[in-house]
């Protein structure tokens, strides 16, 4: 029996993806994009996803259900497995970036994908300031109980220690959205587990409302411009638009702080499937049966700046 990846062609597949985000994928040649300018700010990296086929070696994979040695289904319950195929992520002919969870009909097995950038030294300098920012799709329509999406970053102080030491390495959600929800959010993970100056495994956490379907630009922003360590702050917006911000004053305890603001960071982007914040939110069990696979996130392009 051929095994389920190779039931999909690539052509296939880019079909099924636009029928399913209720779009055109355009012919490559005719959408340049370029990566904005900000004032003030120097562009220190970016991918634009310009290659089409796996992702470049900007980006590794996480594959399976857990780091190795970490805790089972990543530590939140979510009940996907990751892969680096290419039905689950790839590069677009129109130069997008493509995570896909999909339901093996045989077994029920899902998959997704979950990638991080390779580098692991995005910092925000004393007395500057840094911008992590993303152009991403949610799609719209369908049953997508269980369906989340994330861009966020991890200290890399998780990374170097074996991928241990969570949540006082930190952790920054600068994006995440669940079960096809017009409600995204924004989130600071730090200091010890449970409880502690982040509440966690809450973390401190603002919301605001996006339009699914097309592309929004998602970003935080991390200003160390004043001395004063408790004035310094984490705000988050979309377009443009501010609707949370955390300040050292809100943490209260400088070690924790500089943990979260003052150390290198890496970058992720997955859509998982299923776990406690989902199922939370839809206040039972996710994914369910109606659940319909197919439905993840595209990425247009992701940028760092600093001053």
């Amino acid at each position: 029996m051929r095994p389920f990846t190779t039931l999909l062609t690539f052509s296939s597949l880019i079909t099924l993806i636009s029928a399913r985000y209720n779009i055109s994928i355009p012919n490559a040649r005719t959408t340049p994009k370029a990566v904005p300018q900000r004032p003030g700010f120097t562009l220190t990296w970016s991918d634009t996803f310009s290659q089409p086929g796996p992702v470049s070696s900007e980006w590794q994979y996480d594959i399976g259900t857990s780091y190795p040695n970490g805790p089972q289904n990543w530590g939140t319950g979510e009940v996907q497995r990751y892969t680096s195929d290419k039905k689950n992520v790839f590069i677009s002919a129109n130069k997008q970036l493509n995570i896909i969870p999909f339901r093996n009909p045989r077994t029920g097995e899902w998959t997704s994908a979950r990638i991080e950038t390779a580098r692991d030294g995005f910092k925000c300098q004393a007395g500057g300031e840094m911008i992590i920012e993303a152009r991403i799709l949610l799609p719209s329509g369908g049953r997508q109980e269980g369906v989340w999406a994330a861009f966020w970053a991890m200290g890399r102080k998780f990374r170097r220690n074996g991928n241990d030491g969570w949540p006082m390495t930190g952790e920054w959600d600068i994006m995440e959205a669940v079960n096809g929800g017009n409600t995204i959010l924004g989130t600071v993970h730090c200091g010890v587990y449970p409880g502690g100056p982040c509440d966690e495994p809450n973390g401190i956490g603002g919301t605001t409302d996006i339009a699914r379907g097309v592309f929004n630009t998602y970003a935080l922003r991390i200003d160390r411009t004043l001395e004063d360590w408790r004035k310094q702050s984490l705000t988050w917006s979309v377009n443009g638009e501010e609707y949370h911000s955390v300040s050292g004053y809100d943490i209260g305890h400088y070690k924790t702080w500089a943990n979260l603001v003052y150390e290198p960071f890496f970058l992720l982007l997955n859509v998982a499937m299923g776990g406690g914040f989902a199922n939370a939110w839809a206040g039972r069990d996710t994914p369910t049966a109606e659940t319909t696979p197919g439905y993840g996130m595209l990425v247009d392009w992701v940028a760092v700046y600093n001053t």
